[in-house]
């Protein structure tokens, strides 16, 4: 079948048209009129048009059915992502505790290394202390001692050397 001029066919269709309306136009106009649509719009036409148009709805239909699956797959992709987003906040928030968690942790562990040294000291000078001999070295000790603790040393007698 022959490609449909659209634009002639709408052309002869509206002067057609005019020629049904309008009872003044001279007789033979509006029998010429006519005969030229009868001429142009044949029952092949009508039918390829009709065709067409079933094409058409069709097309739109398949179109419509794509775009409410693509509605339906973001709508889907919507909801997974504000799932992700919200698991996303939530292991930050995880994260930030966490990260908390640990400098209250590395804070414990500097001040227990530091105490650790303080009583290493305190405990080197009682080993000192227990191993010294004599008086001299007693009496040494023992205000090493009370100088690393902080407390006042009562008056001693005067050192004398050992015998």
């Amino acid at each position: 079948m022959s490609k449909i001029d659209y634009q002639k066919l709408r052309e002869i269709a509206e002067k057609t048209k005019i020629a049904g309306e309008t009872p003044v136009m001279p007789f033979d106009q509006r029998i010429n009129a006519l005969n030229d649509f009868m001429k142009h719009f044949s029952p092949d036409i009508a039918l390829a048009l009709l065709d067409e148009r079933e094409r058409n709805l069709q097309y739109i239909k398949s179109r419509d059915q794509e775009n409410e699956d693509i509605a339906l797959t973001v709508g889907k992709l919507r909801v997974e992502l504000e799932a992700t987003e919200n698991n996303l906040i939530d292991s930050e928030c995880h994260v930030a505790e966490l990260e908390e968690a640990l400098r209250d942790k590395q804070a414990l562990l500097e001040a227990s290394e530091k105490r650790i040294a303080e009583q290493s000291s305190i405990v080197t000078a009682a080993e000192k202390l227990v191993r010294c001999k004599g008086r001299y070295h007693s009496e040494q000790n023992y205000r090493a001692l009370a100088a690393l603790f902080g407390v006042t040393v009562p008056d001693l007698p005067p050192l004398q050397a050992d015998d």
